[in-house]
């Protein structure tokens, strides 16, 4: 399976400078909405990272990805952009954990 990484230009430069060769760069984070809409229909693609500020703005289409996806594949991962952490009252990887396996941790 591939990881693939939806993020602003920084973020997918260091990225991909780590391996990761599926990138896409977004400087307008709506634009992300319809990448995501095609990494997540395509089978080989197991993670995608996209970065925190991306997420909140395409938010309702991953929450609309992960109720429709059978199984557990495309793991949608949220991570940290240049600006760093967003301050928040929930977590999404934890939910996804307890999602997945039942226990929080």
């Amino acid at each position: 399976m591939d990881i693939a990484v939806i993020a602003d230009p920084d973020t997918a430069t260091g990225l991909r400078l780590a391996g990761v060769s599926r990138t896409w760069e977004v400087k307008d984070p709506k634009d992300a909405s319809s990448i995501l809409d095609e990494l997540s229909s395509d089978e080989r693609c197991g993670i995608i990272i996209t970065t925190e500020r991306i997420a909140d703005e395409i938010r309702d289409k991953i929450d609309e990805i992960n109720s429709k996806k059978k199984g557990i594949t495309p793991i949608i991962v949220e991570i940290p952009d240049k600006r760093g952490k967003i301050e928040r009252e929930v977590d999404p990887l934890r939910e996804l954990v307890k999602k997945a396996i039942g226990v929080e941790i």
